[in-house]
């Protein structure tokens, strides 16, 4: 460290705890606006190397190492790109413990102490690079990609973490740490000899982490495709409810006096998210409430933490089951394509009988046909707009906009 001054690093630390509101909106809203009030400041922090202009004329932000600083110390996603070419890093190493052995074997103790400093700084990067990029994947996991809000973009993080980690861990398996056992087949110096078996005791633990990582990744893509699905069929329901308003029931229907009594349900419950204590009649158990809660002094328990060990089993092949029902729904639409007429799916049920029958298949018409609906609404927009549902049924008695459906059909558009 003799190129540095303690002095200049102490000024350098007091501009920035002077000015931390000024770099903190810089660092959170991308820039800040230079005035008249903040010139003589932004220009000595542009002098220090924490402020950089802007492409807008009069706006600041702040510098790649210094962002770069902030981000991970706050943990942003963003480090996890980073690439550790271990192949440059083992060369790197390979040649700093050549200068170290010279220089020993010379007796050059000033340049062997150098190469030791080199060595012990370069092997410090090497380890924390690489262990803020584990961390960072395995942060960005627990908290189920929460620094993006959709589902579409959490499932492209995934698969771009997921692509990255595979990646690194071919890259990794490339390296043989033992081989690296021979940097220390002389006559060394202990410390020398702590750094690089400490340094593959380092690498063989990594290895086991990544792959932890990696499954837990898969597990989660497997999860966050599976609730895509599942919003995507609620939203195609959804679409298919407020295109027809005939599904919507009035909010004042218990006031109809046509209205059948045994359908007749209470008005909306008045609720508040909060307890008013100006009301005499919560009054006494809300004190109770307060004592006894007051009253608790439990102490947590502490849970013994259980440990395991990841086992890596071989991909088994599942057998695909199909629903029979599902597979002549698809039979009924390609039906109402290929004729190019409206198909019932009552009538389908009722031609279909002898045939399903004969493969000991039975079910319910009523179920017959909610379930051509249920496959309707699952249909993706395209389909959707090829084909067109048309409900048969008629208006129940007493009921505004209320019908009993007991047919429909399927038509091409």
């Amino acid at each position: 460290m003799a190129g540095y001054d303690a002095g200049q690093v102490a000024e350098l630390l007091r501009k920035i705890g002077a000015h931390d509101e000024l770099l903190a909106n810089a660092y959170v809203y991308g820039s800040v606006v230079t005035d008249l009030a903040e010139q003589r400041t932004i220009n000595l922090l542009h002098k220090a190397g924490l402020l950089r202009p802007d492409d807008e004329p009069g706006e600041f932000r702040i510098t790649t190492d210094f962002k770069r600083m902030l981000n991970r110390l706050m943990r942003k996603q963003s480090s996890y790109r980073q690439l550790t070419d271990m192949g440059k890093v083992i060369e790197a190493l390979d040649e700093t413990v050549s200068d170290f052995q010279q220089a020993m074997q010379a007796k050059q103790s000033d340049d062997a102490e150098f190469y030791l400093d080199q060595l012990d700084d370069l092997l410090y990067e090497t380890k924390d690079g690489l262990n803020t990029n584990l961390e960072n994947m395995h942060y960005a996991i627990v908290s189920q990609f929460g620094f993006v809000s959709t589902l579409a973009n959490k499932i492209k993080q995934n698969e771009r973490y997921l692509n990255h980690a595979q990646n690194l861990l071919t890259e990794l398996q490339q390296i043989d740490p033992e081989s690296c056992y021979e940097w220390i087949n002389w006559p060394c110096p202990n410390d020398f000899a702590r750094k690089i078996t400490g340094f593959i005791y380092w690498f063989n633990q990594t290895l086991p982490r990544l792959r932890f990582i990696i499954d837990n990744m898969r597990l989660s893509l497997f999860r966050l495709r599976r609730d895509e699905k599942q919003a995507s069929q609620l939203r195609n329901m959804a679409r298919y409810l407020r295109q027809h308003p005939e599904f919507e029931l009035n909010e004042q229907l218990y006031e109809e006096p046509g209205f059948p009594e045994l359908l007749k349900f209470a008005p909306v419950m008045q609720l508040c998210s909060y307890v008013d204590p100006h009301n005499t009649a919560v009054e006494t158990p809300l004190m109770n409430l307060v004592q006894a809660l007051r009253k608790q002094n439990n102490q947590p328990v502490q849970k013994e933490r259980d440990s395991s060990k990841v086992v890596i089993s071989s991909i088994e092949k599942l057998v695909y089951e199909s629903d029979f029902f599902e597979e002549q729904t698809d039979y009924l639409f390609e039906q109402a394509i290929e004729s190019d007429l409206p198909v019932s799916a009552l009538d389908f049920w009722q031609q279909s009988q002898t045939n399903w029958v004969t493969q000991a298949q039975q079910i319910h018409p009523k179920a017959w046909i909610e379930l051509v609906f249920s496959c309707y609404c699952k249909l993706t927009n395209e389909q959707q707009a090829a084909l067109d549902i048309k409900m048969k049924g008629s208006p129940d008695p007493g009921v505004a906009d209320n019908y009993t459906y007991n047919d429909l059909e399927i038509v091409l558009r």
